[in-house]
């Protein structure tokens, strides 16, 4: 894993500023190519082949092409093995040296024969021409811009920001998109200038034109697969071998739930030697109990992580670290735990897409009781039950009053199958909050809609339209980019096994109730984890946001900031009054965590403020 950088003209002093600005992603070595036609800088965080023959950047033997690389290739040694009968010649044992040749044979068309998480730059001297290419799922970022000049890339935004001459402006429609989803959307950023590189997807950019190239798309979904238990068995045993190549100590996030307990298990098939680390919160949060009994079960080293809850401080840093506004709240401890985790290695394997894959999400499961309540009269569900569930929520305390409040909300508008069904995903904003809440001149600028309310838009096939949700937006924006901004903050390697490609595209073709609760999943692993593990009812890795906006030190301590927002001119400070004046409303700790992370950014990335200066 790596972090690369570059643009189409000749800068010195700029390729080694955007470079530095991301070295923590590659903490082991840095390599620069310069010519007046290209200017390339790379970062280097050693996994495989860790001699100065997997340096970069890396040339062909002819010198025509030369590659930056961003990632792992997990069937490298296949694809190297199919080179190398085709007559080429390799001098390391890198994965980046079988994509140059592979380009070499096959063009951009290699992208089809890679199986793996990517991004990469490659330059052909000859004709002048660049190709910039990212993985199919998105799990690792690569942003860029195009001005006169032609076109700049790097792994992280701050990176380009290093280039004086880019646009800054902020582009509204971000914000807007953000206060909803809690990330940008699609291949949008805050900046109006700068645009992500789409999963399954591949710029070619030569003569100051940019050519796309779509070489992957999430599959349809379909119900044409007959569900086979070994089968499934097969490929998530061969998705968590793949991911152990590397020639470091590689660990595993160990939660204690499903997901992380289940790598933990096929784990076992292929080595005795597994470190596992969990993480919990010192006020009362704290899952390790369970971390603890599938370590034992599984004969694994252990470390277990506690965080106190002064770990608020360290939110500065983890803003600067994303790049834009991301308030997903599992960044802060996601954040502190990959610290802690690279002290000891420099692979982690991760549950990332569990839920996603198998069907673990309640903004899923929870449709068929929507549509059971779209069937109750009316006069019932809005005059008794409604008002019933939101008394009941005073006098009940976190998770349970907000399930309480959601449920009340939802009971509120039976027949609206739609809007109940993003009412799951529990956004901070909706489409009429945020005619109110932004000032006159910014609704002018904004559509109040966003990505969910385009994908989710008809009752038919409403569940597939939350699965695409899934994978077109939430992962590659949300979860995905938390993940690799907060992991390669401490030069750490992440790898997701549920996110491999066969799994997904399995999975895709098999019927809805394989999917509802994990049914097919279950029964996978339903002989290999602890029962206490297969009864506990999904707890999500996040933070306490609803008890630690019912305590008045916590609220005093985020309100300078919040207040300051205020001066941004965005948002009406009446509204952000009445946020603030009853912090323990429904949605409400959301809301206070999105405008938090909101002017964080803005001190960090408009005001220049130092992240370690900031004070919560």
């Amino acid at each position: 894993m790596c972090g690369i950088a570059g643009f189409t003209w000749e800068d010195k002093s700029l390729i080694r500023k955007m470079t530095r600005a991301i070295q923590h992603r590659g903490p082991d070595d840095e390599g620069f190519y310069i010519d007046k036609d290209i200017s390339l800088g790379h970062r280097r965080l050693s996994i495989l082949d860790l001699s100065e023959k997997g340096h970069q950047p890396m040339f062909t033997e002819d010198d025509n092409y030369v590659i930056i690389f961003n990632g792992e290739i997990y069937n490298y040694p296949q694809l190297k093995e199919q080179l190398i009968k085709l007559r080429y010649r390799f001098s390391s044992n890198s994965d980046t040296e079988a994509i140059l040749h592979g380009y070499q044979e096959y063009g951009v068309k290699v992208l089809q024969h890679l199986d793996g998480m990517f991004t990469f730059a490659l330059w052909d001297r000859r004709k002048k021409e660049l190709v910039l290419a990212r993985d199919r799922l998105g799990k690792k970022p690569l942003y860029y811009y195009k001005n006169e000049n032609g076109i700049a890339f790097a792994s992280e935004i701050k990176a380009l920001l290093e280039d004086t001459e880019l646009d800054r402006g902020i582009d509204m429609q971000s914000i807007s998109n953000f206060l909803t989803l809690r990330f940008s959307s699609g291949n949008t950023t805050i900046f109006s200038a700068v645009r992500k590189l789409e999963p399954g997807t591949a710029i070619l950019f030569s003569q100051g034109r940019i050519k796309r190239h779509s070489y992957w798309k999430l599959p349809v979904l379909s119900e044409t697969q007959k569900p086979s238990r070994k089968e499934v068995d097969s490929l998530i045993a061969d998705s968590v071998k793949k991911r152990l190549l590397a020639d470091v100590p590689i660990g595993v996030f160990l939660s204690g739930g499903l997901d992380s307990s289940t790598i933990v298990s096929y784990m076992s098939r292929f080595t005795d030697n597994i470190q596992t680390f969990s993480v919990g919160f010192s006020d009362g949060s704290d899952e390790s109990p369970y971390a603890e009994k599938v370590a034992r079960a599984y004969n694994t080293n252990h470390t277990s992580i506690m965080l106190d809850r002064d770990i608020l401080g360290i939110l500065p840093q983890v803003v600067w670290h994303l790049d834009e506004p991301l308030a997903d709240p599992a960044s802060l401890p996601t954040y502190l735990l990959c610290k802690e985790v690279s002290k000891k290695v420099k692979v982690a394997l991760s549950g990332e897409g569990g839920d996603e894959v198998f069907g673990g999400y309640d903004s899923f499961n929870k449709i068929p009781a929507l549509r059971r309540i779209a069937r109750t009269p009316s006069f019932l569900s809005k005059g008794v039950v409604s008002p019933a569930l939101s008394a009941s929520s005073a006098i009940l305390r976190y998770p349970y009053k907000q399930m309480s409040n959601l449920a009340a909300e939802i009971a509120a508008h039976p027949k609206d199958l739609v809007e109940n069904t993003k009412r799951l995903f529990y956004f901070p904003f909706n489409r009429a909050d945020k005619r109110n809440l932004f000032v006159a001149g910014v609704v002018k600028k904004i559509n109040p809609a966003t990505a969910v309310d385009s994908l989710i838009n008809s009752e038919k096939n409403i569940e597939n339209q939350v699965i695409q949700f899934y994978f077109k937006e939430w992962l590659p924006n949300d979860l995905l980019m938390k993940v690799d901004k907060t992991s390669m903050a401490h030069g750490l390697e992440v790898r997701a096994p549920f996110l491999d490609v066969k799994l997904v595209e399995y999975y895709s073709k098999i019927g809805l109730e394989y999917k509802y609760n994990r049914r097919l999943f279950r029964e996978v692993v339903k002989d290999l984890l602890p029962k206490t593990i297969l009864r506990r009812s999904k707890k999500g890795f996040t933070l306490p946001l609803s008890s630690w906006m019912q305590r008045k030190e916590f609220v005093q301590r985020i309100k300078p900031h919040i207040e300051d927002l205020k001066s941004r001119h965005i948002i009406k400070g009446t509204e952000i009054d009445k946020i603030m004046k009853n912090t323990g409303a429904f949605r409400n700790d959301h809301r206070l965590w999105v405008l938090l992370n909101l002017e964080l950014w803005y001190k960090e990335y408009i005001d220049g403020q130092n992240p370690r200066k900031i004070k919560i």
